[in-house]
């Protein structure tokens, strides 16, 4: 979810301040105004003598519990009564607390606190209980062109939902040279495109008729594929299609264009997991430092983004080491794909990599990659095994018996 809020943070010393900082960079307060301030909860007291209180204030109080709740009644008569309180304070008695929740404070954190910490109290606040479940984003850019990270993008959605048994939504949102049609060899009435220029009609209802059904667990948005002066595209029209594709699916995969324009950054921040992609040469290692300096700022939750390296060994002797990469980013990449004819096979069948080979070392890298990005383990579906194989089996213990 991507909070609107108007925050103000009150610190009284710098680990708290980092923390706020680190708020006011992530990904999930983009479009929040978030203001900081120092001098703690005896400033802000002294600050809403004379301004208006926003929707949640976070103040740090280092003194001891008499001297908190004392201070609190006072921000009391100066906020109006929808400002919900956050107190972050070196008192650590589960008594305390009650008593503070007591006085209306909604929520206490013992300092000092960190970003994510931050993060999840926020959440906690304004999480919506009548709200439908949302799913997971998944979002896959290549550091250069030619990476690979279309391929990538469809053999992962397609084993997660494999592996996992839930629903996954496909969405190639390449309006110009999408590959998704021609990777699942599927006929394309409608696109994607339909919606991103008319997003005034965006719903559930609109995009079920758009769907095209793969398997059970996976639906598929393809591109339009032409070359044509496209409208431009918006954060709020991309906002407004990932809100019901998330509603409609546990897990939502965007194969992103290798654009850099803001609705592209708006999906590379809000992204629940981000796989970024990249060839081991110098040009994508570069870009690629480039892109996780930017990101780092943005995303406090460094885990959710993950680095592979595709088409290893297909320059052998030009090439940089997966070492090479990481000694250089400070970040291990998450997985090494070898470059295998056997994806341009199944790309010209209209296949996956895990239809066409399910037991290639391959298809088990991309398995451990669409784990790795679902949060989820492979589901423990029980097979039946056919007669003929159960009679082929006994038989052939008959005969290592004799």
């Amino acid at each position: 979810m991507i909070y609107r809020l108007t925050i103000d943070g009150f610190h009284a010393g710098p680990a708290l301040a980092e923390a706020l900082e680190g708020l006011q960079r992530d990904r999930l307060f983009a479009k929040s105004r978030i203001q900081l301030h120092p001098g703690g909860l005896s400033a802000a007291i002294e600050h809403y003598r004379t301004n208006a209180s926003p929707q949640l204030v976070i103040v740090e109080e280092t003194g001891d519990e008499a001297a908190m709740i004392d201070r609190l009644h006072q921000l009391a008569e100066v906020c109006v009564a929808e400002s919900r309180v956050v107190v972050v304070g070196g008192v650590n008695d589960i008594g305390a607390y009650r008593r503070l929740i007591a006085q209306g404070v909604s929520d206490y954190l013992v300092g000092p606190a960190s970003t994510p910490q931050i993060i999840a109290a926020v959440e906690s606040l304004y999480a919506d209980p009548a709200a439908a479940p949302r799913g997971r984003l998944i979002a896959f850019f290549a550091a250069r062109g030619g990476a690979g990270s279309s391929t990538l993008a469809h053999n992962t959605g397609w084993a997660v939902a494999d592996l996992t048994g839930e629903d996954v939504m496909l969405v190639d949102l390449d309006q110009a040279f999408g590959t998704l049609g021609l990777a699942f060899n599927i006929e394309v009435r409608q696109t994607v495109g339909e919606l991103l220029g008319e997003p005034e009609r965006i719903d559930a209802q609109l995009l079920d008729r758009l769907l095209v059904k793969y398997d059970d667990h996976l639906q598929l948005l393809p591109s339009p594929s032409q070359l044509r002066d496209w409208p431009p595209i918006d954060a709020e029209t991309i906002d407004r299609l990932l809100d019901v594709t998330r509603r409609m699916a546990p897990f939502v995969v965007l194969d992103l264009p290798h654009l850099w324009s803001p609705w592209v950054q708006h999906v590379l921040d809000m992204a629940d997991e981000l796989v970024l992609v990249a060839q081991p040469d110098l040009p994508n290692l570069r870009d690629l430092k480039a892109l996780l300096d930017l990101l780092g700022e943005r995303r406090a939750d460094k885990g959710s983004i993950h680095l592979v390296l595709n088409k290893q060994d297909a320059q052998k002797k030009t090439q940089l080491t997966a070492r090479d990469f990481e000694e250089t980013l400070k970040v291990r990449p998450s997985q090494s794909i070898a470059f295998d004819p056997i994806f341009g096979e199944a790309s010209n069948n209209g296949q996956m990599l895990g239809e066409v080979a399910k037991t290639h070392k391959l298809t088990e890298v991309i398995n451990q990659l669409a784990l790795q990005v679902s949060r989820r383990q492979a589901a423990q579906a029980k097979r039946k095994i056919p007669a003929k194989d159960v009679l082929a089996g006994w038989l052939k213990k008959a005969k290592m018996a004799r």
